[in-house]
C-alpha cells in the first residue's frame, strides 16, 4: 500500500554519482542518492533477457530502498511494470540528464543552503531526502512523516538553477515541522505550512525573486488572488478549524480549484498573506516568532479575518 504523498513545490536533485547509493548527512539533513546507481545497473542490464534484468534490478534498486519505492511507486509487480513500460523508454533521458546535471555541485549548495536557512532562521532543520529516477508522478514530494522525495524524471527538473530557487521552502518546510507539531485544525496547519515556506523563501532570496514565482504561480493566478482576496479570505473563515486531511490537500493541491476564479493551491497566497499581515501587525522580524507559535496563535494576531 503506496504512503500518502504530500505534494509541495518543485524542485530537484543534489548528490555526488557513485555506483552505489550515496549517504550524505549534515546536521540532521540525511540524502540518500540512488539515481546513479539505479542509471548504472538500467545501463548494465538493458541487453539482458527480461526476466533476468527483471530480477537484478529488483534486487538491487528496489529492495535495498524498498521504503522509497513502496511508498512511492508500489509493489514489486509496480515498479516491474514501470521500467518495462515506461523507465526504459525514458533511459536516454535519463542518461542525458544525468550528465546535465552536476550532481555534486547541486550537493554542495543544498548543504550550504542548509547552514544559511539555519542562520537566517535561527533554527535546525531535519530530515531525509531520496534523489532517484521515477515514474514523474511528483518533482518534489514528500511522505507524511516529512520524508522528502526528488524524481530527477520529472520534466521540471531541468536545470540546477531550477532546482536551486527551491531549496529555502523546502528547508523551511522541515524546520517549520520540528518546531510546530501539528495537533488540530488541520486545514489551517498546512495552510500556514505552505504560506510560511513562501514567505521564508521570499525573504531569504532577498528581492531576486517574486511573490508570484514563490508560490508559483504565474502573475495572472497571482493577481487573480488579489483581485478575489475577500473571498479567499472567506473561504479561510469557513475551514480553517477544519481537521479534514482532504481538504487540507485540496488547499495545496495545484489540480483542484475550489472556484474557477481562482488558481489551484490557494492555501499558498492564503498562508502567504497570513504570515504578511501578522508581520505587517507585529514587527519586522516578527516572522521568527510564528516557528514557535500554534497555527491558530498566528492567524489571530494577523487579524486577517477582522
Amino acid at each position: 500500500m503506496k504512503k500518502k504523498i504530500t505534494y509541495f513545490f518543485f524542485l530537484t536533485v543534489f548528490l555526488q554519482f557513485s555506483i552505489y547509493p550515496q549517504q550524505n548527512k549534515s546536521a540532521g539533513i540525511e540524502i540518500i542518492d540512488i539515481s546513479r546507481k539505479q542509471i548504472e545497473f538500467m545501463n548494465k542490464v538493458q541487453n539482458e533477457p527480461i526476466e533476468k534484468r527483471n530480477s537484478i534490478l529488483i534486487d538491487s534498486i528496489y529492495k535495498p530502498d524498498s521504503y522509497l519505492w513502496n511508498g512511492y511507486l508500489g509493489s514489486e509487480t509496480d515498479f516491474i511494470n514501470w521500467l518495462n513500460n515506461t523507465a526504459y523508454e525514458e533511459l536516454g533521458s535519463y542518461n542525458l540528464k544525468a550528465k546535465e546535471i552536476d550532481l555534486s555541485i547541486l550537493n554542495e549548495y543544498f548543504f550550504e543552503t542548509v547552514r544559511e536557512m539555519e542562520k537566517f532562521t535561527g533554527n535546525k532543520s531535519s530530515g531525509k531526502w531520496y534523489i532517484f529516477f521515477g515514474p514523474k508522478w511528483t518533482n518534489l514530494g514528500g511522505f507524511d512523516d516529512g520524508t522528502m522525495l526528488i524524481d530527477l524524471a520529472h520534466d521540471s527538473n531541468k536545470s540546477l538553477d531550477d532546482i536551486k530557487i527551491f531549496f529555502p521552502h523546502e528547508i523551511n518546510h522541515q524546520i517549520y515541522s520540528g518546531t510546530t507539531e501539528q495537533k488540530d485544525n488541520a486545514v489551517l496547519y498546512r495552510i500556514l505550512d505552505e504560506g510560511f515556506a513562501c514567505y521564508v523563501s521570499y525573504l531569504f532570496h532577498n528581492g531576486k525573486t517574486k511573490i508570484a514565482e514563490e508560490l508559483n504561480f504565474t502573475e495572472d493566478e497571482y493577481n487573480s488572488c488579489i483581485e478575489n482576496e475577500k473571498e479567499l479570505i472567506a473561504l479561510l473563515k469557513k475551514n480553517y478549524k477544519s481537521d479534514s486531511e482532504k481538504l487540507s490537500d485540496n488547499f495545496a493541491n495545484r489540480s483542484y480549484k475550489f472556484s474557477e476564479k481562482f488558481p489551484g493551491a490557494v492555501g499558498y497566497y492564503i498562508g502567504f498573506r497570513i504570515v504578511d499581515e501578522f508581520v505587517k501587525r507585529n514587527g519586522k522580524d516578527s516572522w521568527k516568532k510564528i516557528y514557535n507559535m500554534s497555527p491558530e496563535k498566528v492567524l489571530r494576531k494577523s487579524k486577517i479575518l477582522k
